[in-house]
């Protein structure tokens, strides 16, 4: 929808030049496609000339000529519509001249159709890959701006002919008529000393009236849509009369037969002794063109409308299936475990691993859909690399132990390293590589190495390999590797499980982080992973001793008194276990009115709560309206720090919680020491 209305804006603003107008429209370009480089090029025979362009660092000039066959775009006019390439050093085109000379990875260009004619190409590319294939919507973007592109030409092209005849009017009117039946451009004049009224051939088509219809200038302006387009068109007039210059834009007329069509007009003005003689323009249908624009807005709002909905489906299904998740885990870990004898211990710990995998698949889910649904934000933290490697690695010593497999792990190069970028992407991203490694090595070597390159004075790039002895890969199944939902085959999923997200999931983070990842694999000769990411980097682990928080000091909770409002009944008995634990005293309140009328009695009463845990989604009054109405309240339980406690999971949650009167946030399922280290913070 907004670059749909970025190009309305552009093409009906009349304070632009035509090469600003071209410009602007390049600049749209490179900002919807996130490439570098523009070029509208004229095509002459077997030449590509550039004749408006945008590059870095303006290394690509106006005029310069190459042979056609050496460009993309010899692809593009074969296609004869929208082509596009993401990667094209894995495409079928890496032998193609255009990527061996100047290594263009990413492409999309249209055809330029200018007078009825192949004019050249619209195009935008760059030396970097995207990380996805250019979408439908893409290709249909570029179809519009191409459309549009070629109008702005063509109208160009009228108005410099038209301000160039100053000659006889047998010869304008022959000139005008043939440029009409060319560009399917009509023209139109007034001559005010004489007041009259001309009509090009193509024109008088537009208007669907007779041939020897004659033009009327105090009657002309009826064929305007009645109400708001005929008074733009009679401001334009009066403008251009007034003070000079001309004038662009688009309007609906009522044509003689009545039917209604929607046209583009510019127009200008000549003056002589300060007086205007003349005014002149072109005139064209667009209707199709406008009509092919509103089916795209209204996809668009179709689209909007339809990621507003997933956006919901997702934040209530990440709500329903958290919370019934939160009371599994969290029964688990309120557990009384000293009484248990080591078979049940033993099945205590088998529900508790299979708690978790299931946790880690619908993580896995929820993170791909807010990645698909561009919801999915990283951090930027400073922290020490090794330890967070190591922390890693850590994880997986269990599941070593159980199979023949030696675990090397080699971090001497980025030994007391500090970098800014999101840890626990991060971490997802090598714990998901070390987990397909142990999953898929039945017996021999899992090999972990890093290392960091300086790029700048504060950026590096981050490597992090991890290799394997394991079942590898035929190039079949690589196609497919980082595919979501897809294993290496059939018998993969059935073997090993999994949801298939892992590495979909993985290299959309890396992409995110401006990087990238790699695989070197054979059937039977086990797999290389390679993640490169791009970091700030900021000294020594000095630096990050001051940011790094004091060890908890096991402050005594049982001076707390605080207030759950939670309306789910099993998540009230785990909350509450884990608060008595503590010796924490509580009450419960089963929606936000609840908690209204409890603070209400405590204040009566002259007592107080330290602090209330706010569940978000609840009956009644949710959690959100719950804060707002706290908030208000004349007495000082409007100032009682209150946590939120949700199991959404969507960008913007925690903002949202903050936004409407929350002090902090924790989301389910709640991890025990999680909950008490936040309670400590605020005790």
């Amino acid at each position: 929808m907004r670059r749909l209305q970025s190009l309305y804006q552009i093409t009906s603003d009349n304070s632009l030049s035509f090469k600003q107008k071209m410009n602007q429209l390049l600049m749209l370009g490179t900002k919807v496609f996130n490439l570098e480089l523009a070029i509208i090029s004229r095509i002459v025979d077997k030449d590509y000339i550039v004749q408006h362009v945008i590059s870095p660092e303006d290394s690509l000039l106006e005029g310069a000529l190459f042979p056609l066959h050496n460009t993309y775009c010899i692809h593009t006019l074969h296609a004869n519509e929208a082509t596009s390439f993401h990667h094209a050093g894995k495409s079928g085109i890496a032998e193609h001249p255009c990527y061996i000379n100047f290594g263009l990875e990413s492409y999309i260009g249209a055809k330029l159709v200018v007078n009825g004619e192949p004019y050249g190409t619209i195009n935008f590319s760059s030396s970097e890959p995207r990380a996805n294939k250019f979408t439908q919507d893409d290709l249909e973007f570029i179809e519009l701006l191409a459309h549009w592109v070629a109008n702005e030409i063509a109208r160009n092209q009228q108005l410099k002919l038209l301000e160039q005849q100053q000659v006889h009017s047998a010869h304008q009117q022959e000139l005008l008529n043939e440029m009409g039946k060319l560009a399917g451009v009509g023209a139109w004049e007034v001559d005010l000393a004489t007041d009259t009224l001309y009509w090009s051939e193509t024109t008088r088509l537009i208007h669907e009236v007779e041939d020897d219809y004659i033009p009327v200038l105090e009657t002309a302006i009826d064929f305007y849509l009645a109400g708001e387009n005929r008074e733009r068109v009679s401001r334009h007039i009066e403008t251009i009369m007034q003070q000079g210059g001309s004038f662009s834009d688009e309007f609906e007329i009522v044509t003689h037969t009545g039917k209604i069509k929607w046209v583009a007009s510019q127009g200008k003005a000549e003056f002589e002794n300060g007086q205007c003689i003349r005014l002149f323009g072109a005139f064209q249908d667009i209707t199709e063109q406008v009509y092919y624009r509103q089916q795209l807005e209204e996809r668009h709002r179709e689209l909007a409308a339809a990621v507003e909905a997933r956006g919901r489906f997702l934040a209530n299904m990440s709500h329903e299936i958290r919370t019934p998740i939160n009371g599994v885990i969290g029964s688990l870990q309120v557990m009384d475990k000293k009484g248990l004898n080591e078979n049940q211990q033993h099945f205590l710990g088998l529900a508790q691993n299979s708690a978790d995998s299931l946790l880690a698949q619908i993580n896995d889910v929820l993170d791909f859909v807010k990645i698909d649904a561009n919801q999915l934000e990283l951090e930027n933290t400073q922290f020490v690399i090794n330890q967070l490697l190591q922390d890693c690695v850590a994880a997986f010593s269990v599941s070593i132990k159980s199979k023949p497999i030696k675990l090397v792990t080699d971090f001497r190069l980025t030994d007391k390293v500090n970098i800014i970028a999101d840890p626990t992407r991060i971490r997802q991203i090598y714990a998901n590589l070390i987990s397909n490694a142990v999953k898929f090595t039945m017996q021999g070597k899992i090999t972990i190495s890093s290392s960091i390159t300086p790029l700048s004075a504060h950026k590096a790039r981050l490597t992090l390999v991890v290799t394997d002895d394991g079942i590898g890969m035929s190039d079949k199944q690589l196609s497919n590797l980082f595919q979501p939902f897809k294993q290496a085959d059939s018998s993969t999923t059935r073997k090993f499980g999994g949801t298939g997200l892992g590495l979909s999931i993985s290299e959309s983070l890396v992409k995110l982080m401006d990087g990238d990842i790699r695989v070197q694999s054979a059937q039977n000769e086990g797999s290389t992973f390679t993640v490169e990411i791009e970091v700030t980097t900021t000294g020594t682990d000095k630096s990050i001793e001051n940011i790094t928080p004091s060890p908890t000091k096991h402050i005594d909770l049982s001076l707390l008194h605080v207030l759950v409002v939670e309306d789910n009944e099993i998540n009230q008995l785990v909350i509450s276990e884990m608060l008595k634990q503590k010796n924490i005293t509580h009450d419960i309140a089963a929606d936000g009115l609840e908690a209204l009328a409890k603070l209400d009695s405590q204040q009566s009463e002259n007592q107080h709560y330290s602090l209330i845990l706010m569940d978000c989604q609840m009956p009644n009054m949710d959690g959100y309206q719950a804060t707002g109405a706290i908030r208000k309240l004349p007495s000082e339980s409007s100032q009682i720090p209150i946590i939120a406690l949700t199991a959404n999971a969507m960008k913007g949650d925690r903002e949202l919680c903050i936004k409407s009167g929350m002090t902090d946030y924790l989301s389910k399922p709640i991890k025990q020491e999680d909950l008490y280290a936040k309670l400590e913070e605020f005790a």
